[in-house]
């Protein structure tokens, strides 16, 4: 229902833990009043991925940044309340609002959520979309409520996971749909008009990945390879093939097929310079080509296998698992 124009800039605060955080601060700082910000505490943001602690914001405006490990938590609700946000905006942020946070703000809690709601709500929502195959996909700007994902919509904003998008550009894509709808809704929001329209159709949810979901195996087909590669590389933990010589995380990769395939998958069946190391996986072969090799940095492939002295045929199996997947 709009409202009367309020008689002063609209108050916002933001939370947030991501680089789209740090974006939103700038947007806010010239679309409104921008009043606090909220960012994850170092100690919980070393085990995350995509953290950014908007430290250069806290250089900016010292004192207007506070770190909290638990937004839920009496001390992060009374600072934020005593900023007096009209709007508090969450953006990246994987802690649950309870129903105090949800009451802090003079207008409302808004969420920005990268799927097109109710469709995949829940966590690791894009890399998720990456492992399916990309597609056409969006992102949605709502309110907040008492359960998670489910509030009324805002805005929405459609972009499409390409077959050349990856973990990083994929999140640009989410980025730069966040920003376009915050500057459509601010405006709308400092006018009063708060109207939205409910979520519709069926639901879906993703569950929760841990770095241990980005193990391969080498008879999957060349396309799950390549499509788990773009899903998990940076900023995320990467995927990874077990092999003899240790852990071998593969951060790009491409991929061809070869008929028939004569090596036994997990063998090399080529090494070229400059170009990768290509091992026979479930229909063809992957060029694997940035990887961190067991024990090391990143590095390129062949050059990794130059210095291990690989050669044309070694199988990286674990021998107790290659004759299983012969």
């Amino acid at each position: 229902m709009p409202m009367s124009r309020p008689d002063r800039p609209l108050r916002v605060a933001v939370v947030g833990c991501t680089p789209l955080a740090a974006k939103v601060i700038d947007l806010i700082d010239e679309l409104a009043e921008l009043v606090g910000v909220v960012g994850l505490h170092p100690l919980l943001g070393v085990d995350k991925s995509n953290y950014d602690g908007l430290f250069a914001f806290a250089r900016r405006n010292p004192g207007d940044l506070l770190h909290t490990t638990d937004i839920n938590a009496a001390e992060t609700i009374t600072w934020l309340a005593a900023r007096q946000p009209d709007v508090l905006i969450q953006c990246g942020w994987s802690q649950i609002f309870g129903p105090d946070v949800l009451a802090v703000p003079r207008l409302l809690c808004v969420g920005v959520h990268p799927s097109p709601l109710p469709t995949g709500r829940g966590a690791a929502v894009i890399n998720w979309r990456l492992l399916e195959g990309g597609g056409p996909w969006g992102n949605t700007l709502f309110v907040m409520q008492r359960g998670v994902d489910t509030g009324p919509i805002l805005d929405f904003e459609p972009f499409e996971l390409e077959p050349r998008d990856d973990a990083r550009t994929a999140y640009l894509k989410v980025d730069r749909s966040a920003l376009k709808m915050l500057r459509r809704t601010i405006p709308r929001l400092a006018r009063g008009d708060l109207s939205t329209r409910p979520q519709t159709g069926p639901a879906s949810r993703y569950p929760r990945r841990s770095p241990e979901d980005g193990r391969m195996e080498w008879d999957w087909p060349v396309e799950q390879v390549l499509r788990t590669v773009r899903a998990l590389t940076h900023p995320f933990p990467g995927a990874f093939f077990e092999t003899r010589l240790g852990r071998l995380i593969v951060w790009q990769a491409s991929g061809h097929h070869v008929e028939p395939m004569n090596q036994a998958r997990g063998s090399i069946a080529e090494i070229r310079s400059g170009r990768g190391i290509s091992v026979a996986v479930g229909d063809g072969a992957a060029w694997l080509e940035l990887v961190t090799p067991p024990g090391d940095v990143e590095c390129w492939a062949d050059e990794w296998a130059g210095e291990a002295g690989l050669a044309v045929g070694d199988e990286l199996v674990i021998p107790s698992h290659s004759a299983a997947i012969r």
